[in-house]
Formats: C-alpha cells, structure tokens, sequence
C-alpha cells in the first residue's frame, strides 16, 4: 500500500505541475492521452477518483498507441501525455510539443512462443534471443501500431538484418494469434 501512495503521490504531483503549467479552464477537467497498455491495467480507473478527491480536478483520458497519443498532443487535443517510448518523448520534447518529460514507469519487453520453445530462446537475453532467431530465419511478428512497444519491436529488429519480419498492424492480441502454433 505505501508503494501504491508514493506512486499516486508522484502522479498527482506530475499532473498537477502540468495541469497549471498548461493553463487548466475553470472546469477543472485534464485530458489526458495514455497507452492502451496502461489503461488495460486499470491502474488510472484506480488513481482517477483519488486524484480529484484530492485536487479537485478531473481526470479524463484516451487510451490509444504511443504514436497517436504524440500526435493528439501536438495538436493540443490533450493535457498530459502518459506514453512509453524514451527516444519518440525526447523528440517531442525538443521539438518544441512538450515541456517537460518525468519517466515514472518501465516496461519489460519479452518474447513470446510456443510453449515447448523450438528455437531454443527460453531464459536468453533479448539481444541473444533475436541472434537465434535470425540464425533459425524464425518470422518477427510486430504489433504494426505505432505504439511504444512497436516502436522497441522496430529498434530490436533493426539489429537483426536478416530476421524474416512481418506487421500485424493492429494490437498485441492479434500479434499473439499471428504467433500461435496452427493445428
């Protein structure tokens, strides 16, 4: 429970450094663009009512990829970003979109496979994991959306020259079903 107070504490106090910064109306609303991974974890369903018990503010967000969320704030169509991608944030930030950037959160980035593992990747690190798989020629299946995780998917194969390389263009789920073992 402490952990989950500092964490709240440390999003209240980012948003609401950002909310003044940006000239929040007299609705006392924040919008704010988001990742559908963050939002699928409930954790802002959780820490919304506690943030307007607390300032007064609501909280109000979209949930989508990382590269539509930059892009709803360059248009000003949000407040606050909460995006997982470093090198596309420092972007945004030094071209002039964005004020400051506070990383609060990571993501761990695994591969996933069948369960009896055929390529023999299970336990490796990624950067040895990818090397087998370019040596087996095993395809890299990419969620194709332009979010944060396709953006890594993206840097990790650019490593691989040779890797056998496909977009799914259209989220985790079906990247999941692309992988599966057919019967």
């Amino acid at each position: 429970m402490k952990t989950c107070r500092i964490v709240l504490l440390g999003i209240s106090i980012v948003l609401v450094v950002v909310s003044f910064n940006i000239g929040l109306t007299d609705d006392l609303l924040l919008h704010m663009a988001t990742t559908t991974s963050t939002d699928n974890t409930g954790l802002l369903d959780y820490l919304a009512p506690l943030f307007e018990a607390d300032t007064g503010i609501e909280l109000r967000w979209i949930a989508v990829g990382t590269g539509k969320a930059l892009l709803l704030g360059k248009n000003c169509d949000v407040d606050v970003l909460m995006v997982h991608s470093p090198p596309a944030e420092r972007e945004y930030i030094e071209s002039g979109y964005g004020v400051e950037r506070h990383q609060f959160m990571y993501n761990d980035f695994i591969i996933v496979g069948p369960p009896d593992d055929p390529a023999g990747i299970r336990g490796l690190p990624v950067r040895e994991a990818l090397t087998q798989l370019n040596r087996l020629q095993i395809l890299f299946v990419s969620r194709g959306d332009d979010s944060g995780t396709h953006k890594k998917e993206i840097f990790l194969w650019t490593t691989m020259q040779d890797l056998p390389f496909r977009n799914v263009i259209s989220g985790i789920f079906k990247q999941v079903r692309v992988c599966s073992p057919r019967s």
